[in-house]
């Protein structure tokens, strides 16, 4: 009986039912406008860590690059060893803070 009841009424009230539809479909819009704006902050976010970790990366590479000499002189040649002994070092210590920024880039994502 009470069903009866509330098939007339809004058999009757359309107007209601409309607006309590469209109420509905305005919050859940609402909620997906949200939703998507904050997913979008979040990639931005992230993109420009990875730009930044790109730019980190690139300038390294660019700084590394030496012009080759046509003829090294003989009396240089110690010189370039001892060079060589320090640059693994320094890779060393590039290659970590690479690492550790890479492993922050890759913890913001998941």
């Amino acid at each position: 009986m009470q069903q009866e009841q509330m098939i007339q009424y809004l058999r009757e009230n359309m107007v209601i039912v409309a607006m309590a539809a469209g109420g509905i479909c305005l919050f859940i819009w609402l909620l997906v406008l949200i939703q998507v704006t904050r997913t979008r902050r979040e990639v931005h976010k992230i993109c420009e860590k990875i730009r930044r970790y790109f730019e980190v990366i690139l300038a390294d590479d660019t700084k590394e690059e030496v012009p080759e000499q046509k003829e090294p002189p003989e009396n240089i040649q110690p010189t370039v060893c001892e060079a060589a002994e320090e640059a693994p070092a320094g890779d060393a210590k590039k290659n970590e803070e690479d690492a550790k920024l890479l492993m922050e880039i890759i913890s913001e994502v998941f």
